[in-house]
């Protein structure tokens, strides 16, 4: 509610003026707004970072009177002198075409502790994603992708690990996909190590962990050319982007029957995730930008 929130700005203002902290990270976008908010007039020598997580702008649901709602939000929590962190770098553009006055830097996400995984032999290849059910997945695409796919290939199943709207979840059941509802991170590792093909359908994103997860394990990406997919998969270098269903349903076709070109590409996608996403390198990036900001204060 609106009074719990403005709560929250006292609360967080309070622990400012208590702990007069060096640097103030703040997480997605409700965190990113107050705690902007709440460093009005106070702690001027602090650096403040944001990190978004996929902010506003990047959706591509919504029009553009919701777009400049958006955009006056982050304008108003831009009064506090604060710099952005991106995600990836189509965030990062969003970003700065958005909010140009405030500095923007990339530090493109991690994966922590995900084993490296081979894909297990199995008579029957799986189509797998892993996530929300909800419109920014493009579960209605998925749907036809894997109903269409099904209709010509009786030795592939689809399978979509998560949970969500109702209404959605049943499309994606007729169509034959099976829902696994929400499960352990043990079990998402499980069900990825077991698969065939990640297939990402979503119309947006910041920089998917999902996709990270699926070439740390091996697994080949056929994924939609979206932004924040695009930042993780290089076509045809590290896994193959499509733009139209048809497209989808080629290139599946395609990593499942010539395996010496997939082998070669997950190979590509794994090499590439253990040294780009990897955890020490995101620590290491993070610590270098706050000690920067906090320079730029002295």
């Amino acid at each position: 509610s609106l009074k719990e929130k403005i709560i929250s700005i006292k609360l967080i203002r309070e622990i400012y003026l208590r702990e007069s902290p060096d640097a103030v990270v703040m997480h997605s976008s409700f965190a990113g707004f107050l705690g902007r908010l709440a460093g009005l007039t106070v702690l001027p020598n602090t650096s403040f970072l944001y990190i978004p997580h996929c902010i506003s702008f990047v959706r591509s649901d919504i029009g553009w009177i919701k777009k400049f709602i958006f955009t006056c939000f982050e304008w108003i929590g831009a009064i506090k002198r604060s710099s952005y962190v991106a995600c990836s770098n189509s965030e990062r553009l969003m970003i700065l075409k958005f909010i140009p006055f405030r500095e923007c830097y990339l530090v493109e996400n991690a994966v922590k502790d995900f084993p490296a995984l081979k894909c297990k032999p199995s008579l029957i290849n799986t189509v797998v994603t892993v996530g929300q059910i909800r419109q920014q997945k493009g579960p209605i695409e998925y749907a036809n992708i894997a109903k269409r796919i099904m209709a010509v290939r009786s030795d592939i199943v689809f399978r979509w690990v998560g949970d969500g709207d109702e209404e959605t979840k049943k499309i994606l059941i007729d169509a034959g996909v099976e829902i696994t509802g929400w499960v352990s991170k043990q079990q998402v590792i499980d069900y990825l190590s077991s698969s065939t093909v990640y297939l990402s359908t979503a119309h947006w994103e910041g920089m998917p962990v999902s996709l990270i997860e699926a070439n740390y394990a091996n697994i080949p990406v056929v994924a939609s050319a979206c932004p924040g997919n695009v930042d993780v998969v290089a076509h045809g270098e590290t896994g193959w982007l499509f733009n139209t269903e048809a497209e989808a349903d080629e290139l599946i076709m395609r990593v499942l029957d010539d395996r010496n070109v997939t082998k070669k590409i997950t190979e590509n996608a794994a090499r590439e995730a253990s040294q780009r996403f990897s955890l020490d390198r995101y620590v290491n990036d993070m610590n270098s930008l706050i000690v920067k900001n906090l320079e730029g204060k002295l």
